[in-house]
């Protein structure tokens, strides 16, 4: 399997040209023999982000990040490799059998309810720009503080008042009650329900009298819908309704606005998290892209693991009523599980966000960007809440303060908010460490055995030795030079092979063989190091303006004196052991003259 995806990679990366799919996303210039941008990954005034068409790969030096184009998309599209497998794989036009389990009819499927959803998208977007939306749901937007513009970019529609407009409409384009039914878009019942007439049979449409709002997936296409009831609409039906599960949608991990909100998110670190659509919408429209909705059901451990692709933060953006200080908090302590930095944002006006947008949107930008660390947060209502001046009150705040720290898993971090539970509590510190240590243990007992800590990779070392800085310079040849790993790895001095084997690139040069090292290389921060060495060397005033030939004889040249400079390092390493050997039997001996001379040599040598 691993020779097959090893296999594949490479046949995309062959068909695929990295110009174009980094090009695809953001706009790259020639400069010299590469081309180079602002990086799409972290702010910066001067573009520091370059494209090798040649080597197939990217880098920044501003961030560091680097790989090829599974590695660029995987961190501009939020993508996990298989997703980006999947992703290029179609753009190039290879086949995957290895997920053949996926039959063809099943593949099939799946796109015919994905065109079912789009061809929903595009009849509800009509209903409401040429229907009967034009009158009933259009100025209701438009009052809400929606520009036409933002209601065609988000494609919000709207789903006429009968029974069977949709579904009668894709049947005439071909598709069948039972593919309707399974994506959601109606309903078939064993009974007839209530106030359906019997001539409709036992299938009507889900949406009726309902502004539309479509859900889509990572890369824009429609999964489903969340539904609101028009104005005027039948009151006594739920305000909201949203697609059922379907192959398509799993509303655990469905985020409204994601495909639009992406690229904001991986730009700022952080993603703010909404309740409503028409939240989404009017923060996307004051300015604020990186934000996303959950939907109309609590925030899940999926969409914070989504998230998370995106940055270390998210900042909670709820209605402050009872019902949404309670799923802030909620939501809160499962993001601290989750290791995530959070930050609340509080409006204090008894308005959501989509009434300050359409009244103050400036006034929204000021609140958005100005949230508080989630922790100080509830502290302050803990305490607000609960008198000091009794031991019930400041035990009452200890235990309520404590479920929230026990969340947090980075021990400086909750040392810290201990100290200021205590602080505020009137308190000991000693006392109160101890009740949240005990609490924390006891969740630690109840959460069971936790897994281990995963690989981390080495980060980018500054190389501050001369061997090491060689041996940088090394890697960096074999990385890019697949003549050099044929005619030189086999060759190596033990001992500089055993140097070699030190650095965390040396595995995969030596399991490359034909192939492209890099192509290897999962692990995100060894891949940024490796293409970081490869930029660099290319970039180096030794390979200015060479042809390929000339680089290929340049690098041949560098390489051996590299080795030779490194099979010296390990011969002054041999004599500097033997030195401080023999440093040590002078101070046993008492030999000031011998160990005085020692030490000159040691240090003589130790410069060189």
């Amino acid at each position: 399997m691993a020779q097959f995806q090893e296999n594949t990679t490479e046949i995309i990366k062959s068909r695929l040209n990295i110009v174009d799919v980094v090009g695809s996303y953001i706009k790259l210039d020639k400069a010299g023999a590469h081309y180079k941008a602002n990086c799409p990954f972290h702010q910066e005034r001067s573009p520091s982000f370059m494209v090798n068409d040649e080597r197939n790969m990217w880098h920044c030096f501003g961030c560091g990040k680097g790989g090829d184009i599974f590695a660029f998309v995987m961190e501009i599209e939020g993508l996990q490799f298989r997703e980006a497998l999947v992703l290029l794989a179609e753009k190039a036009g290879v086949e995957l059998p290895q997920y053949r389990q996926e039959s063809q009819g099943s593949k099939d499927t799946k796109e015919r309810l994905v065109q079912i959803l789009e061809l929903a998208v595009r009849f509800y977007e009509h209903q409401l720009w040429e229907g009967a939306g034009k009158v009933k749901a259009l100025p209701y937007l438009r009052q809400r503080g929606l520009a036409d513009e933002t209601i065609r970019k988000f494609r919000l529609g709207y789903a006429p008042d009968g029974w069977r407009y949709f579904r009668d409409f894709a049947e005439s384009k071909g598709y069948t009650v039972s593919e309707l039914e399974t994506v959601g878009m109606i309903i078939a019942k064993a009974e007839t329900a209530d106030g359906v007439p019997a001539s409709l049979g036992k299938a009507y449409d889900r949406f009726r009298d309902r502004i539309m709002f479509p859900i889509t997936d990572i890369l824009g296409r429609p999964i489903g819908f969340s539904a609101r009831v028009a104005p005027g609409g039948d009151e006594s039906q739920a305000k909201y309704i949203n697609t059922p599960e379907s192959p398509l949608y799993h509303k655990s991990r469905a985020l409204y606005g994601l495909s639009w909100a992406k690229q904001a998110m991986k730009q700022a670190g952080y993603t703010v998290v909404v309740e409503g659509n028409v939240d989404v919408i009017a923060l996307s429209q004051a300015g604020i892209e990186n934000v996303v909705a959950v939907s109309g059901t609590a925030l899940t451990s999926e969409q914070l693991d989504i998230m998370k692709r995106y940055g270390k933060e998210v900042h909670l953006f709820f209605d402050m009523d009872g019902a949404g200080q309670k799923a802030a908090r909620k939501s809160t302590e499962l993001a601290l599980e989750k290791e995530l930095n959070v930050k609340l944002i509080a409006l204090t006006h008894g308005k959501d966000a989509a009434d300050m947008g359409a009244e103050d949107p400036e006034e929204l930008r000021r609140i958005v960007m100005a949230p508080v660390a989630a922790p100080k947060y509830f502290l302050e209502g803990i305490v607000a809440l609960h008198s000091r001046e009794t031991g019930e009150g400041k035990r009452a705040i200890v235990d309520d303060f404590t479920q929230l720290l026990i969340a947090i898993k980075n021990p400086l971090e909750r040392s810290f908010w201990t100290k200021e539970l205590a602080r505020e509590a009137g308190l000991e510190e000693r006392l109160v460490t101890g009740v949240v240590n005990q609490a924390f243990l006891e969740k630690a007992r109840r959460d069971g055995p936790q897994m281990a800590v995963p690989f981390q990779s080495a980060p980018q070392s500054s190389f501050a030795s001369r061997k090491e800085r060689v041996a940088e310079e090394v890697m960096a040849l074999f990385l890019t030079q697949t003549a050099l790993r044929k005619e030189f790895l086999g060759t190596l001095h033990p001992e500089v092979k055993a140097f070699l084997a030190k650095q965390p690139l040396f595995f995969f040069v030596l399991q490359a063989g034909e192939h492209d090292p890099l192509s290897l290389i999962e692990d995100k921060e060894l891949k940024s190091l490796a293409t970081g060495l490869a930029f660099r060397l290319l970039e180096g005033p030794e390979f200015t303006d060479l042809s390929e030939d000339e680089i290929a004889e340049k690098s041949r040249v560098l390489l051996e004196e590299y080795l030779t400079i490194l099979l010296e390092e390990v011969g002054k390493n041999e004599k500097l052991r033997t030195i401080e050997i023999a440093l040590a039997e002078a101070r046993k001996n008492n030999n000031k003259e011998e160990e005085l001379r020692l030490l000159q040599e040691f240090v003589e040598l130790s410069k060189r």
